[in-house]
Formats: structure tokens, sequence, C-alpha cells
């Protein structure tokens, strides 16, 4: 099975009732094609979804949902390490010998995390689902 076939939207049921046609030259068409495969929807979702969207340049729902995922995946990590920091700064608490790099690695996970909160409210600053957990 192809990747394509594997992301085909479900079919409504009782099926769409709806049709559009439209003319395009070859090079717009090639060009919306192209558009379409790397965002990994048909023609016909490409441009349902690219005329639906709120703003010109706005991710369509599907775009969302994927760096959503994939941000999840981010998240998870940036916590490892963040408990992977605070086993290192026990050990330093407990021994009295601070790690060098500690200052800089602890430095750089708040900014990531930071950065990473700024990414979600970018791509939907409405769903407290994909926040950082506190």
């Amino acid at each position: 099975m192809t990747e394509h076939a594997q992301r085909r939207q479900r079919r409504v049921p009782g099926g769409s009732q709806k049709r559009i046609n439209c003319r395009t030259t070859e090079h717009t068409y090639q060009r919306l094609e192209k558009r379409a495969e790397a965002a990994g929807l048909s023609l016909p979702r490409y441009l349902i979804e690219s005329g639906l969207r709120d703003e010109a340049g706005q991710w369509s729902l599907r775009q969302q949902r994927w760096w959503a995922e994939r941000l999840d995946v981010v998240e998870t990590r940036l916590i490892r390490i963040g408990v992977n920091l605070n086993q290192i700064a026990t050990v330093a608490n407990s021994t009295g010998e601070l790690d060098p790099g500690l200052a800089g690695a602890l430095s750089y996970l708040r900014a990531a995390v930071q950065r990473y909160e700024e990414i979600l409210d970018a791509i939907d600053p409405s769903d407290p689902e994909h926040r950082p957990r506190a």
C-alpha cells in the first residue's frame, strides 16, 4: 500500500454531495500538484484545506496535527533531559562538586523549553492539550 493510500481521508457517510470543477493552466496545475504532494494530501483535499484556512499562510489542520504530534515527542525528550539534569544536580549537591557543563546545560534546557512553548502557541494558541506540563 502506498503512503498516499494510507493517509486517505475516510469517506463521509452517504458520500459528499457537492462537486467542484475548475479549469487551470498546465503550469498552475503542476504547481498545485507539487504543493499537495509536499503536504501529503490529494490535490482536491489540498485545495479544500487551503481554501478553508482563516488566513493566508496559516497551516492546515492536518499540518497542525502533524507538528503537534512531533512536538509531543520533543516535549517527552525535554522532560527526560530535565530529569537527567536534575540527577546531575543532585550528585553535585551531595558531593559539593559542580560539573562545569551543568550551568550551560540548564540554560540550554530553559531556552529550548521557552522556544518549544512559542512554537506550540504559533501552531494553535487555543489548544490547551499541547501545553507543556508544569
